[in-house]
């Protein structure tokens, strides 16, 4: 019998850890191939590696292992690296497989790591199967959608269209990680839900798009035996691995089956989708359905990548109308349903000026709470990653290393990296850093709302655009260097420069909060808020060169920065001349109404104040998702 390891290290847990994900790929591959009974008379399956260990401890442990499949993702592609390399050098007849995302269409890796003996391109069950069985005869010409070494040639087989997915069986279901889950009691586990697979759509920025294949459906009763499992082995979150969940109105019968199983055991606890495109109806049902039992955190994505036409076309993506978005996003608010959108920087035909205009766009259309903004990735399978397309658009990229946000500093003992686009023929390095810095400024200014009702009445009342407003703050702190507000700023835009050049990508620690790595918009919040009377005084010769009227004024900057959540704030009451909450309350669902004056005294309520600033930081920056908690919450006319 010839002993076979598959390793899917965790995107950070190490040993110790307390939370890990279950190695979905890993078993997938596993509970597929030994189905055959040829696998299943000839090896003997040893272990999953899945935590971020000492490679050496787990070259130790090992036994001489004959085949070590790696699955591999930008998250662990350099553990991958080195444990096989130190694999190979102890049993050279170890046959190392790299497969996965991360695993490039053409022969590089073959080419530039000696130890690696076998890529698997696409999708693996068949092809890892296929594989197991060629290497007990040595001959694999016969299995597609590989590279593999001989007699010092490189070769490549016929690359096939994925197949049918309906009778591949579940990992979870056929019991691959029951021993994980017995022998690791001290873990919380998180795993993937993958009830279809494949994608309808091209764009050039994803690596589904090369693969060509059409969306597939998993059979039902696979997919509710693995909720059953998840649910009965207390699973905490569920990653949906669809490309486009609500697509099928059988959706809803999944979600539905999600649910009762949070309400029958308590798990899973959370559970995260990436949403059809298309499909709103069924997408708005589900997010009602998961807000009813606070399933799903984060709620409806509303994504954009870009509003620019060029880069849409370049990129071959086309978005709904903003008004139908107006639309869309209005019916979120009004349920009090969360909806996120997320833009993507970097993309061919990008420019400073028309990114942050759709920034600005979002703002417009009503998306005053979460947006996220991505720097784009050159993914190895992706259009967009391809030469010619590299070419075509002038994209210069760097290798940037990960960080895991909101783990401890030593979340990666072996660093891992992507490569970032930092310019391309439309977007200068310069311009990409000023953008970079645009955006973590206007996700704490507005999204965590440190300065949204000033953005909104000067928005409405004065025309002034929401992106002018913004930037103009990045002005504002070049002019006035030595302000609190414009060290802050320069940390950020510095942290952008070192990572355009591809230096150490540094880690942004708030002391108070602990040893937690923070990402930069939350990095300023803490920070600002950490003295929230000195950030708004700093702040106010910027708000007054608009020329606001001082009664109205005075009543924003009041509500403004009292309505802002901080540490041990449980509640405070303000004397306003104007309405402003009410008509801030209109503007959120997009039914804008003159401000009224109206002299009251509001109290502001805080109802699950945070005593310390790691729960806050925890809680209400990170969880919290910015504008969702960033406010107080009960507010109420009193005088």
């Amino acid at each position: 019998m010839k002993n076979l390891y598959l390793i899917q290290v965790d995107v950070s847990a190490c040993t110790g850890a307390e939370q890990a994900y279950l190695p979905y790929t890993a078993g997938v591959l596993a509970a597929n191939a030994f189905r055959s009974e040829t696998v299943k008379e000839n090896y003997c399956f040893k272990e999953f590696i899945f935590l971020r260990e000492d490679i050496d401890k787990v070259i130790a442990r090992m036994e001489n292992p004959a085949v070590a499949g790696f699955s591999n993702y930008c998250w662990n592609t350099e553990y991958n690296k080195l444990l096989a390399g130190k694999i190979k050098e102890k049993w050279p007849e170890c046959i190392i497989i790299f497969g996965g995302h991360n695993v490039p269409e053409n022969k590089s890796f073959l080419e530039e790591y000696s130890f690696i003996d076998i890529l698997c391109h696409g999708e693996g069950e068949e092809t890892f199967r296929d594989v197991l069985t060629a290497a007990l005869s040595g001959d694999f010409s016969s299995v597609d959608n590989i590279s593999y070494r001989k007699d010092n040639e490189i070769i490549s087989t016929e690359r096939t269209v994925p197949g049918e997915i309906a009778d591949y069986p579940s990992p979870y279901v056929d019991g691959w990680f029951d021993d994980i889950i017995e022998n690791h009691p001290e873990i919380t586990f998180n795993a993937i839900l993958e009830t279809s697979r494949g994608c309808p759509h091209r764009c050039a920025y994803c690596d589904w798009g090369l693969l060509k294949s059409k969306t597939r459906l998993f059979p039902m009763s696979r997919i509710l035996g693995e909720i059953k499992w998840m649910s009965e082995h207390k699973i905490a979150f569920v990653w949906g691995a669809d490309a486009n969940f609500g697509l099928f109105d059988r959706d809803l019968e999944i979600a539905q089956a999600l649910v009762n199983a949070k309400e029958s055991t308590g798990y899973p606890e959370r559970m995260r989708m990436n949403y059809s495109k298309t499909n709103f109806e069924n997408v708005f049902a589900i997010v009602k359905k998961f807000k009813e039992c606070e399933f799903d955190r984060i709620g409806a994505t509303l994504s954009f990548q870009s509003l620019s036409p060029e880069v849409l076309h370049n990129i071959g993506r086309k978005n709904m109308s903003l008004d139908f978005f107006r639309t869309l996003l209005t019916r979120y608010n009004q349920n009090g349903m969360k909806a996120y959108s997320e833009l993507i920087l970097g993309l061919p035909g990008e420019t400073y000026e028309s990114f942050i205009r759709g920034i600005g766009q979002l703002f417009e259309i009503g998306q005053h709470y979460v947006f996220e903004v991505y720097s784009c990735i050159l993914l190895p399978n992706s259009i967009m990653g391809q030469s010619d397309f590299v070419e075509r658009f002038g994209i210069k990229t760097v290798r940037s290393e990960i960080l895991r946000h909101h783990f401890v500093t030593e979340a990666f003992t072996v660093p891992e990296y992507n490569d970032i686009i930092v310019e391309t023929e439309s977007l200068t390095r310069e311009m990409w850093i000023r953008a970079t810095t645009f955006y973590y400024l206007a996700k704490a200014f507005h999204g965590n709302g440190l300065l949204r009702a000033f953005a909104i009445w000067l928005h409405y009342e004065k025309n002034v655009p929401y992106e002018k407003f913004y930037d103009g703050t990045i002005d504002y702190f070049e002019g006035n260097p030595g302000l609190f507000v414009s060290r802050m700023y320069r940390e950020i835009k510095s942290h952008a420069d070192e990572i355009s050049q591809g230096k150490t990508n540094r880690k942004l620690l708030f002391v108070p909060a602990g040893d937690a790595v923070w990402d930069d918009h939350e990095y300023l919040v803490l920070n600002y808020l950490s003295d929230k009377d000195l950030f708004f005084e700093e702040m106010m010769p910027y708000l007054k060169s608009f020329d606001i009227p001082e009664d109205i004024f005075e009543s924003l900057f009041t509500y403004q920065k009292n309505i802002l959540r901080t540490p041990c704030d449980e509640s405070s009451e303000i004397k306003l001349n104007y309405d402003i909450h009410g008509y801030l309350q209109n503007v959120y669902v997009n039914e804008y109404k003159p401000l009224k004056k109206l002299s009251h005294t509001l109290k502001l309520t805080d109802t699950d104040v945070m005593y310390d600033w790691q729960s806050f930081g925890k809680f209400v920056v990170w969880y919290g998702r910015m504008g969702w908690k960033s406010y107080k919450d009960k507010v109420e006319v009193i005088e």
